[in-house]
C-alpha cells in the first residue's frame, strides 16, 4: 500500500471509486445525494486545474486506487474516500496523516477543516478533529477541525 500524488490520468478511476463509495456508504435522500455527487466531482476537477493550491493524494495497492484525499488551499479537507471493502484497514488514516504532513508547512490557518458526513464523524474524532460549534452546516454534515499542531 502506497500513498502517492494524484495524476491527471487518475481522473476516471477516482470518479468511479468515489461514486461507488458514496452510493454504498452514505445514507441520504436523492436530492442531497445529487448535490454531494456534483460537489465531489466539481472539487476533483478543481484540483486537477489548481494542483499548486491543494494536496491531492491517493492510496494505491497493486495498481488499484483504494482511497483518495483532497485538501483545497491546504486547510479545506473537501474529500476523503476509501473503497468500502477497505474501510477500517488504515487507508483513511494513512491518507489524512500524509495530507497533514504536506499541508502543515503551507497552511496559513494552522488547521484542517472538514464537513463530515454522519457516518464519518467517529473516524474524524479518532483522528483528533473536533466539532466546530459556530461553523455553517451543509445538509447533514458536521463541521469539524483538526489543529495542525495536534499531529
Amino acid at each position: 500500500m502506497m500513498i502517492e500524488e494524484v495524476q491527471a490520468c487518475d481522473e476516471s478511476g477516482l470518479e468511479a471509486m468515489m461514486l461507488h463509495t458514496i452510493r454504498t456508504s452514505v445514507r441520504m435522500d436523492e436530492a442531497e445525494m445529487a448535490g454531494v455527487v456534483a460537489n465531489v466531482l466539481a472539487n476533483m476537477r478543481w484540483a486537477f486545474d489548481h494542483a499548486q493550491q491543494c494536496v491531492h493524494l491517493k492510496c494505491v495497492d497493486e495498481g488499484r486506487i483504494l482511497g483518495v484525499v483532497l485538501v483545497k488551499n491546504f486547510w479545506n479537507l473537501c474529500s476523503l474516500f476509501v473503497e468500502p471493502h477497505h474501510h477500517r484497514r488504515g487507508v483513511g488514516r494513512s491518507l489524512i496523516e500524509a495530507a497533514v504532513k504536506r499541508c502543515a508547512p503551507r497552511n496559513e490557518r494552522q488547521y484542517l477543516q472538514v464537513n463530515a458526513a454522519p457516518n464519518a464523524i467517529e473516524f474524524y474524532r479518532s483522528m483528533g478533529f473536533a466539532k466546530l460549534e459556530d461553523a455553517r452546516v451543509f445538509g447533514t454534515s458536521t463541521p469539524m477541525a483538526l489543529p495542525l499542531g495536534a499531529q
